[in-house]
């Protein structure tokens, strides 16, 4: 659509954290073209069992 990596869009300059974006935005786009449903996590609350307590911590939650 914008002839364009998403890192660029984005304006990322470190080049792990671009590389890093654009593969997963590739993986995202290739599955939702073979007709894969993606999957997200939703967390049910503090104790569920998708809950990241490290990053929960860092967050303040």
């Amino acid at each position: 659509m914008y002839n364009e990596k998403p890192s660029n869009i984005l304006k990322i300059d470190d080049p792990y954290t671009a590389f890093c974006l654009d593969e997963a935005i590739a993986e995202f786009i290739i599955n939702i073209e073979n007709k894969k449903k993606p999957r997200f996590i939703v967390e049910k609350g503090r104790n569920s069992t998708n809950s990241n307590p490290g990053l929960n911590l860092l967050l303040g939650k």
